[in-house]
């Protein structure tokens, strides 16, 4: 299989310019990256997704490709469905990076838990638009990531200028707070000890990702904003 690196976040929030600057310097130089973002349909440049299931186009000679999110709908909805999707195309999902639009993010406080939830998934996340908000505000956003332990790796894009250092955000090891994408079962997720053990039977059965589990009519039970109606709202 060959590397996935996605890079999610909303329309406008400067994810190909993210994907072109990790293709072009993440790697070493003379490797080849593909970038492959969304289209109606899938192709040698494009994966679609028709709200329930993504479709992507096979690897080929590159080193590893890097997919861009439709940043218009849901990104928890695209990651799942190329979560189930990537493995059979051929492709393995080694980091997810999320490009956080700081100015659209502090015009419109409802997207904050929409953003959140991108960073649940992220191994990075990169901040656009330093610039144009305040101290404080940028602070208490900082702060509320580290309040929730969130491990991403929190780089801030120069005003003017690409990635100060794009190899640090696809090197060591992955620094997601979800589980979705490791390799572990039902026992590794179980917090026992000698001190700690059962008394009833209990199901050897995967924890679902919270931000993915649905209640018993299909909606999920953490709902997140519609960043449609989001982007939509400020003029996006």
């Amino acid at each position: 299989m060959k590397d996935l690196c996605l890079v999610i976040g909303s329309a406008g929030s400067g994810r190909s310019e993210v994907a072109a600057d990790l293709a072009k310097f993440a790697w070493p130089a003379g490797d080849s990256i593909r970038v492959i973002t969304h289209g109606a349909t899938a192709g040698e440049a494009h994966w679609s997704w028709d709200g329930t299931h993504a479709a992507l186009p096979a690897p080929g000679d590159e080193r590893a490709a890097i997919l861009v999110s439709d940043g218009r709908r849901s990104q928890v909805d695209q990651l799942e469905a190329l979560i189930a999707a990537t493995p059979v195309a051929g492709w393995r999902i080694t980091r997810i990076i999320c490009t956080v639009d700081l100015p659209l993010l502090h015009q419109q406080a409802a997207l904050t838990d929409w953003y959140m939830a991108c960073l649940h998934f992220s191994d990075a996340a990169v901040l656009v638009g330093r610039a144009a908000v305040p101290n404080a505000w940028l602070s208490s956003f900082l702060e509320r990531i580290r309040t929730e332990s969130m491990p991403c790796l929190v780089v801030q894009l120069p005003k003017t200028g690409g990635l100060p250092n794009p190899a640090e955000l696809i090197e060591g090891e992955p620094r997601r707070m979800s589980l979705v994408l490791d390799d572990l079962d039902a026992v590794d997720e179980m917090e026992f000890d000698e001190d700690n053990l059962p008394e009833e039977p209990f199901d050897l059965v995967r924890k679902t990702d919270p931000y993915f589990e649905r209640d018993m009519h299909g909606r999920r039970v953490l709902g997140l904003p519609d960043i449609t109606q989001v982007l939509r709202e400020a003029g996006r």
